[in-house]
């Protein structure tokens, strides 16, 4: 008897860590994609955009220049084209409705993303990219998701609801890139 007790003492014990890491992974962290469509104020949804949009940006920039796959490099470039013009047309938006602060600097998460990217080289570079690209497209979908069903109606609800087609888009076309 006392053999089961210390046995089922034990296994409890082994159990706790296991639950408070599965506890802890169901969290999400702050910039996830539950969070992220929870953006529901225009504010919190223009800084949120403006910073993805830059990432997308710079990332395939530093795509342009590092990655030796043709396939990579178009895809980068279909992403700097599409991603300034949706930057443009925020800016559009936010002049026709209420004004929002347009952040000027990616945020910390973008950051520490390009920096990956900065240190990587050759074909690891070309596989963090599009790992990259996928995980940005797939949280800024859920963004664009959430707050063009239920932020604040106007310009920017508009410009929200307008670009999540071709940020599908690019998600498909990601699917392509990696599969070549």
């Amino acid at each position: 008897m006392k053999k089961i007790i210390a046995l089922a003492a034990l296994s409890t014990m082994l159990a706790m860590p296991i639950a408070a890491q599965a506890q802890q992974a169901v969290t999400p962290a702050a910039g996830s994609p539950t969070n992220i469509k929870a953006a529901t104020g225009q504010d919190d949804f223009v800084r949120m955009a403006v910073s993805s949009n830059m990432f997308e940006i710079e990332s395939s920039k530093l795509a342009l220049e590092k990655s030796s796959s043709a396939e990579v490099k178009r895809f980068a470039q279909h992403m700097i084209d599409d991603h300034t013009k949706a930057g443009a047309d925020l800016k559009a938006a936010l002049a026709a409705g209420p004004k929002s602060d347009l952040p000027s600097r990616l945020d910390p998460k973008h950051e520490q993303m390009l920096e990956q990217l900065r240190a990587a080289s050759g074909a690891q570079f070309s596989a963090l990219y599009l790992q990259q690209q996928l995980a940005a497209h797939d949280e800024t979908i859920g963004l664009f998701q959430g707050y063009s069903q239920n932020g604040e109606t106007g310009p920017v609800k508009t410009f929200a609801a307008q670009t999540l087609p071709t940020l599908e888009m690019h998600r498909e076309m990601l699917g392509k890139v990696r599969a070549a």
